[in-house]
């Protein structure tokens, strides 16, 4: 019995969908930003102190990025070190950095745990590994 093959899912990949929104957050490309992060994204952040929390669709993002640059000018980049995915979930393994005065530079190793169906990401859960520091940064 011959099968044909298996037709490859339109659309890329959820590393590839990683990969455009890590590079396009840094330019403020916000087209490709708002054609990666579907419209209902939940994303999730840990912690103690005035981000943490759930944030809900484009406006709750929207929302957490005014936060965070409202505490620190500027406010956080997270530097890509690895990219690892399977078929439907991506981990953005990375240093997120921050800055604001009077206080020590936030240099905080992060894993950003991603879902993406149908080539957009709908969910984002953010692990820290010095939970304590980054809290401390942002109070």
């Amino acid at each position: 019995m011959n099968s044909a093959p298996s037709a490859k899912p339109s659309g890329i990949t959820p590393r590839e969908v990683a990969e455009r929104l890590y590079a396009a957050i840094p330019r403020g490309d916000t087209v490709t930003i708002n054609e990666l992060i579907g419209p209902e994204t939940n994303l999730w952040v840990p912690g103690a102190n005035p981000l943490s929390g759930s944030y809900h669709g484009t406006n709750g993002l929207a929302r957490f990025s005014r936060a965070a640059t409202a505490i620190a000018p500027g406010g956080a980049r997270t530097d890509v070190i690895d990219i690892m995915a399977g078929e439907r979930y991506v981990v953005v393994y990375g240093i997120s950095r921050a800055s604001r005065p009077g206080r020590q530079p936030l240099n905080n190793h992060t894993m950003h745990l991603i879902t993406v169906e149908e080539n957009r990401v709908t969910a984002i859960a953010i692990f820290n590994a010095d939970q304590r520091a980054v809290d401390d940064f942002w109070c």
